[in-house]
């Protein structure tokens, strides 16, 4: 087994969930999203790597929506009493102070496109049972911010965003709100594997595009554009659809912001300046 692997867990249901294993500091889990996503990666320690849940060092989410955190729960259950969840400082917000969640866009024109694409991988019931109503981000559900587990929660300290270490192997979490307000993605700098969250999304045809279903298009496009300034990228794992690979520059194969940015000439223009010289200064 490698120092650093980032396995895809096979049926993980509505969202993609990630896990990471690390010769010297166990697993690392990312995304759990139902019930379902849960089972699936305890079937995949069990099963698959032959490691126990008690490996398990953090589980850690890319955002609070329902579909990336509804199985924290369920998986915390059979992991160590040392386990930690990994969240944004905003989630406290939420949880604790009555912070609504962001109000999202797009939904017919950014979600239902996801939804007839297929990249929601609903196959079992249990894809679609929650640990409770946290992180739906419907108006009547933005106020029932609760968790079984907020005593083991650890939150990112806002002076260390937007890019910090997180304590697990050489991975490093780094701030990118646009889907919402406290989305981050996950980077190894050393392998160059990108974990996204629904920053990025993935298409059969192994393309991805910048997710139109977002709180804030401008500010998606603005972390999207940082990242392309900042980071080399082989491998992108993004929230839902396919893996995206390229030995050169795995930006190269996301469109932003979907087709909507063919038609947006001035913003076309920005991003394509933007990955171009960001791949000039680090060939250079």
């Amino acid at each position: 087994m490698g120092v650093d692997m980032v396995h895809p867990i096979p049926g993980s249901g509505l969202a993609q969930a990630y896990l990471i294993t690390d010769e010297k500091d166990g697993l690392m889990v990312v995304d759990v999203g139902s019930v379902g996503a849960a089972q699936a990666v305890e079937d995949f320690c069990v099963h698959t790597i032959k490691r126990s849940l008690m490996a398990i060092r953090i589980i850690a989410a890319t955002h609070f929506h329902i579909d990336h955190i509804g199985g924290i729960a369920a998986l915390l259950e059979k992991c160590s009493p040392k386990t930690t969840v990994l969240f944004h400082p905003l989630v406290k917000a939420y949880l604790k102070a009555g912070r609504p969640l962001s109000p999202m866009r797009n939904w017919i024109t950014g979600l239902l496109p996801t939804l007839i694409g297929g990249t929601f991988g609903i196959r079992k019931w249990s894809d679609l049972a929650f640990d409770g109503p946290a992180g739906a981000p419907l108006p009547f559900f933005r106020d029932l911010q609760r968790v079984s587990y907020a005593d083991r929660i650890r939150f990112l300290e806002g002076n260390r965003l937007p890019r910090s270490r997180i304590g697990f192997g050489g991975w490093e979490v780094i701030a990118t709100p646009g889907h919402t307000e406290e989305s981050v993605v996950f980077y190894n700098e050393a392998s160059g594997e990108l974990i996204t969250g629904d920053l990025i999304l993935g298409r059969k045809d192994g393309r991805g595009y910048v997710n139109r279903f977002c709180w804030d298009g401008g500010q998606i496009r603005r972390s999207f554009a940082a990242l392309m300034e900042t980071i080399h990228v082989r491998i992108i794992f993004p929230g839902h659809g396919p893996v995206i690979w390229s030995a050169e520059d795995a930006f190269r194969k996301v469109d932003g912001f979907g087709e909507a940015l063919a038609q947006d000439g001035s913003s076309k223009g920005s991003i394509s300046e933007t990955r171009k010289g960001s791949y000039e200064r680090k060939s250079g």
